[in-house]
């Protein structure tokens, strides 16, 4: 029977010529050994052909690059921000997690004076608006925005209307 070693790590087995790193993490091989006949083993992995061979970390080196695997709701897209992370007042966009959204000055519905009112901002990455500070949609304050503004105009209207009247 043919010497084996095998990864630590993601248990592959190599069939022993003298190499000592996984090719696929980097791990120190074990010693080798010989399987018994019948044994479970690991998937076995011969070495890739010659001249495509990668050249394994050096022993104790980590071979996942700094930051991976992303992590979840981290915005990974391009350009990068101009902003650091995090430093925006604002909750990241709810569609595509991208922070920073940008400040809505106005709008049809609610001029200068509603956008403010309900921290309305839009996303420069997939266009969606939203609650900037709870990052919930706004549709519902809006409506009612614009019927307590509706109210409020109409019975101004009636107020100056009925008071030139008399």
């Amino acid at each position: 029977m043919k010497p084996m070693r095998s990864c630590p790590v993601c248990q592959r087995t190599y069939p022993d010529d003298n190499q000592t790193n996984c090719q696929y993490d980097g791990a120190q091989l074990s010693a080798p050994y010989y399987p018994q006949p019948g044994q479970y083993q690991p998937q076995q992995y011969a070495p890739p052909p010659q001249g495509m061979n990668p050249m394994p970390p050096p022993p104790g080196a980590n071979p996942m690059p700094p930051g991976y695997p992303p992590q979840p709701n981290q915005w990974q897209g391009y350009p990068p921000p101009a902003y650091p992370m995090g430093a925006s007042e604002y909750v990241p966009c709810p569609r595509c997690q991208r922070p920073g959204p940008k400040k809505v000055g106005f709008t049809w519905w609610g001029g200068v004076l509603g956008p403010k009112m309900l921290s309305h901002v839009k996303c420069e990455s997939c266009g969606l608006a939203y609650n900037g500070k709870t990052g919930q949609s706004n549709d519902a304050k809006i409506a009612i925005y614009m019927v307590v503004t509706f109210v409020v105009s109409l019975g101004l209207f009636l107020l100056i209307f009925f008071g030139l009247r008399h």
